[in-house]
């Protein structure tokens, strides 16, 4: 050999061994010495065969073929040590020709792969280890290459909705999906693809049976060492159980039980889609004069067959797309869209005319009329609230002109001009403030906190009720310097009363509007800061419709608060979209539920089962509950049995100023200190 190939061969990394072609050893280098242990002259001695060094009848097959002249790479053969231990190698061989082109000497290079074995059969191992899950679990699995084709379906897949053919085109999948579902189903696989991040939907799929069946499914791109997608996991699960349960709470939420119409929830939802749709209409609020007067004269049984009887007769003279609602209780209302004041005078009209015919209760005559107070949508206001509110007090007129009659809402541009102008000034001039209503723990009639609500007293107005002043206040933007306020001037009484009452927990309203002003988490801290106030004992509660339109921001500003150790609720539950698919995925540890089911919830089974629905499904997310407007001991029984958590109402107390409050909190600690 040569100098060079010499040295080549001494130094090589892997075991080489050099043979004449009568398979005798030339010449091994120093890498194979410390693989196996034998040195040149043991292998001369003693001979390679006599070693028992490998598999010699197939080393004889494999050293011929060379001999030949052929070139044999990665040969894999079971290997022994001197020390007897064998080991997978994997073995090169190759002929040296001399110039009449006649083999001379056989290379042969030998490789320890013991570790690529160990880690083939971890991946081996790990393959079949995800089969097994994936083949006994009961998500229904997929997998789909980088190019988004199916390279695999798991049997509980196949058994809910057939076998997949994993030649199928990215297309193909949807195949079986709702139609309504596919664009959204599309798009959030695409954004899989493009984002290289997990995706979640919820969607509709036929099973073999024919039945739709709702899946939530999640995709998972598994990323290569060049953070491209290798191949993507899609793992969904059957959530119709919990669709069901969304369901028969959308239901029951929207109408209502005794008359069959819209309730609440659903007339906020219409009047919504009414806005949304830049729809004009007028809303018009209706009252059955002397209903108290039945319910205490004749019996509750007759106030309910009046109350079905007198819907029954405003829905004979309404049109197809009108609407209408009970909010609770005697409280009625109607929308007429696309109208003139002309046709909404033509309507009452009809609508008063359809009382005056007596009502018959067990043979028993009741007389009663219709009163109706009516505002228009934009007109007199585009805000709801504010248009309900001008209804309200046109219907008041009526009242007060001896009922039985309608009236259309004048705006009093005076009042509203002065309360424009003074909002920015009520902090500076000390018209503003607070009062606390307290919150109960029902398993053990403790105080666990208090809401703090606030009031204006304006020296030419009088008291201005916050359905006035907090939408204004959000129209203009004070609403966030009015709720920094009220967050320091609270938390400042609450840390006082705190020495007496130690874990008392303060509960503060929080506007949708805030949750568009990222710089509401840092205001927040200082507030506690210069308050010395702890972050747990804070609740910032924060209406469902309001979170719904500002979700993307709410959500990240609430989570921001829950990380500082701040306690998010949701208000008024059971008013607006109602489902829990969303809030689970919120930082929420509360829902309040709305004071319209609580009023009913003893003698209405329907709004009984929306409360235990809500209860329960908030349970099994680990979220507490507080029913809002309670204001009997039969109300907290039930609410007791339901295994609801919190309540507050005028059962317990009204809200009071801070003086009365902390009277009212001594001797309720004393009350309860005696039991």
């Amino acid at each position: 050999m040569t100098d060079k190939f010499s040295a080549f061969f001494h130094y090589f990394a892997d075991a080489m061994v050099i043979f004449d072609p009568q398979g005798n050893v030339v010449n091994i280098n120093p890498a194979f010495e410390e693989l196996f242990g034998w040195t040149e002259d043991d292998l001369k001695q003693i001979g390679l065969a006599n070693i028992d060094l490998c598999d010699w009848e197939r080393a004889k097959q494999v050293f011929e073929q060379v001999k030949r002249g052929e070139i044999l790479r990665n040969i894999e053969f079971k290997a022994k040590k001197i020390n007897g231990q064998s080991i997978p190698i994997s073995a090169t061989l190759s002929p040296i020709f001399n110039e009449k082109h006649e083999v001379i000497y056989i290379t042969c290079v030998f490789r320890d792969i013991t570790k690529q074995k160990e880690i083939e059969s971890a991946l081996q191992d790990s393959e079949r280890r995800f089969r097994l899950i994936a083949e006994h679990s009961s998500d229904y699995i997929l997998m789909l290459s980088n190019e988004g084709n199916l390279t695999y379906v798991s049997p509980s897949y196949k058994n809910a909705f057939g076998n997949l053919s994993e030649t199928i085109s990215r297309e193909d999948l949807f195949c079986s999906v709702y139609p309504d579902d596919i664009p959204m189903l599309k798009e959030k696989l695409q954004k899989l693809y493009t984002d290289c991040k997990p995706q979640t939907v919820e969607f509709r799929r036929k099973s073999k049976n024919g039945d739709w069946i709702w899946l939530e499914a999640q995709g998972t791109p598994i990323l290569n060492e060049k953070k491209q997608i290798d191949y993507v996991v899609i793992a969904a699960k059957n959530i119709s159980e919990r669709k069901r349960y969304e369901e028969k709470l959308r239901q029951l939420a929207y109408f209502d039980s005794l008359t069959g119409i819209p309730n609440r929830s659903y007339f906020e939802k219409h009047v919504k889609e009414l806005v949304g749709q830049n729809c004009t209409f007028a809303l018009c609020f209706l009252d059955f004069d002397k209903f108290k007067w039945i319910n205490d004269h004749f019996s509750h049984q007759a106030g309910d067959y009046f109350l079905k009887e007198a819907v029954n007769r405003v829905q004979s003279v309404l049109r197809p797309n009108d609407f209408f609602a009970r909010l609770g209780g005697d409280e009625f209302v109607l929308l007429l869209p696309k109208v003139t004041k002309d046709e909404v005078t033509v309507m009452a009209e009809k609508l008063i005319q359809a009382f005056h015919q007596p009502f018959y209760y067990e043979q028993q005559l009741i007389q009663s009329t219709l009163s109706i107070g009516i505002a228009f949508y934009p007109t007199d206001s585009a805000n709801i609230d504010k248009l309900m509110k001008y209804a309200d007090k046109a219907l008041y007129q009526v009242k007060e002109q001896g009922r039985n009659g309608y009236y259309f809402y004048r705006p009093l541009q005076k009042r509203n001009a002065i309360i424009e102008q003074d909002l920015p000034f009520a902090i500076m001039r000390k018209q503003f403030y607070l009062c606390y209503q307290p919150k109960i723990e029902l398993d053990s009639g403790v105080v666990m906190g208090v809401e703090t609500l606030i009031r204006w007293s304006h020296p030419a107005l009088g008291e201005i009720s916050p359905l006035e002043f907090i939408p204004l206040a959000e129209e203009s933007g004070f609403i966030f310097e009015i709720t920094l306020w009220v967050l320091e001037q609270a938390c400042r009484q609450v840390k006082e009363w705190q020495r007496h009452f130690t874990d008392l927990h303060l509960a503060v309203n929080l506007s949708p509007y805030l949750l568009n002003r990222k710089e509401l988490v840092g205001h927040v801290m200082n507030v506690l800061k210069r308050t010395q106030f702890k972050p747990v004992h804070l609740i910032l509660e924060v209406t469902e419709s309001g979170l719904i339109e500002n979700i993307e921001t709410g959500k990240k500003i609430l989570t921001e608060l829950k990380n500082i150790g701040i306690q998010v609720a949701i208000d008024d539950f059971g008013t607006g979209f109602s489902s829990l698919a969303y809030i689970r995925n919120l930082p929420v540890s509360l829902l309040k539920i709305d004071r319209s089911f609580i009023k009913d919830i003893a003698g209405s089974s329907k709004d009984a089962t929306i409360v235990d629905t809500i209860i329960h499904l908030a349970k099994s997310l680990d979220i507490k509950v507080l029913a809002e407007g309670v204001e009997n001991n039969e109300q907290v029984s039930l609410l007791q049995q339901m295994d609801c958590d919190f309540a507050q109402g005028f059962y317990f107390s009204q809200s009071l100023e801070a003086e009365k409050l902390k009277k009212w909190l001594e001797e309720h600690n004393a009350k309860a200190s005696t039991r």
